[in-house]
């Protein structure tokens, strides 16, 4: 069985040069991995515990949400289930949005890297409705604002 290639990126990551709320990000990538092999809500829910207030945490976010914007675009060029990537899209809206109180930069490279993953999260709302699509487009608006209107259409003429 071929591995995916978000648990490529996750194993790429060396989570130990990175900062969670709590300390070292060690454990990060286990949970994320925990949550891209969910079977159900409930598994999901479990790993979203151990990804919530660690990468980020009212509105700020450490070092350790960079790498994991990678490791979400990632997970996103796979079909998942709309309960596992609404939580995948959810991280990666909070990552976009927070900001750091230790690195002036660290939201604006995570806003970049989002950016790169710009079409696939488009691709992402034109083939998915609910949660998934609002979620996508969630984080188009921030890190995108100037192609908003062009996705909107895109998927008004659908």
């Amino acid at each position: 069985m071929v591995k995916p290639i978000a648990e490529c990126v996750i194993d790429a990551v060396d989570w130990s040069t990175y900062r969670v709320a709590g300390g070292s990000a060690t454990m990060l990538g286990a949970a994320l991995r925990d949550l891209l092999v969910s079977s159900d809500v409930g598994e999901a829910s479990v790993a979203w515990n151990e990804i919530e207030e660690h990468v980020f945490s009212q509105g700020t976010i450490y070092s350790a949400a960079e790498p994991t914007v990678s490791v979400v675009l990632a997970a996103l060029t796979e079909d998942q289930p709309s309960w596992r990537s609404g939580r995948m899209l959810d991280l990666l809206f909070f990552i976009v949005r927070g900001t750091s109180v230790t690195d002036s930069t660290l939201q604006s490279r995570c806003r970049d890297r989002a950016r790169e993953g710009l079409w696939l999260l488009a691709r992402w709302a034109l083939a998915h409705e609910g949660w998934a699509r609002d979620n996508a487009l969630e984080v188009i608006e921030v890190v995108a604002p100037d192609r908003i209107e062009l996705i909107r259409s895109a998927l008004a003429a659908r």
